[in-house]
């Protein structure tokens, strides 16, 4: 009986009797090795439009990597084995990529972002938090459920959120002696917000 394959990583598994003399190496050993990829491998990939990640029994693949590392020409689709799989994926493309098994759901990596995605062999599945993806959550849900407490990110990019401990607030950071003056002030504001308090009741 020849030898089978398993079905997500795509490793040999070998027949009673089979490949005398030859079943530790090269056989395990290429399974081991395989294993290394699926566990901590890369697969750098440049893109210059649409992709299907290779994927072969036995043979150094794409897909079989733990890692995606895309970079070159976006957007593009990139076309996962239809076999359930955890990838982790850094966009360093120009543009996002969307990771498809060709059905199912679909996860878009928007540019420069890194994330896990986890397909189930037809679905693709983005990181997410109550059922939106991580980025949105916090865009949306996050901000949102904190109406109020957090300030309004409109007008404030370069800018760090900082709080006394009673009110937060956009603060412009563009050194490590403004940040901890910044801090300073703030605690002794507090400070003194807490001493009133004791001392009128």
């Amino acid at each position: 009986m020849p030898s089978t394959y398993t079905a997500s990583l795509r490793l040999e598994m070998q027949a009673a009797g089979e490949n005398l003399n030859t079943w530790g190496a090269p056989r395990l050993n290429t399974v081991i090795d395989r294993l290394d990829q699926a566990i901590a491998g890369r697969s750098a990939i440049v893109l210059a439009g649409d992709h299907v990640l290779t994927s072969a029994n036995v043979g150094d693949d794409e897909a079989r990597r733990a890692m995606l590392d895309f970079t070159g020409a976006g957007p593009a689709t990139v076309t996962l084995p239809a076999a359930s799989k955890i990838y982790l994926v850094r966009n360093a493309a120009s543009g996002p990529v969307t990771l498809t098994t060709g059905a199912g759901t679909t996860a878009v990596v928007d540019s420069q972002d890194v994330t896990l995605t986890a397909c189930d062999g037809t679905n693709v599945f983005p990181l997410g938090v109550g059922g939106v993806t991580l980025k949105a959550y916090v865009e949306a849900v996050a901000w949102s459920y904190n109406a109020g407490a957090l300030p309004a990110q409109a007008g404030n990019a370069g800018k760090v959120v900082a709080t006394d401990g009673d009110d937060a607030g956009w603060s412009l950071v563009t050194s490590l002696p403004d940040y901890v003056h910044d801090q300073t002030q703030r605690a002794t504001a507090a400070d003194r917000r807490a001493a009133g308090l004791i001392y009128f009741g």
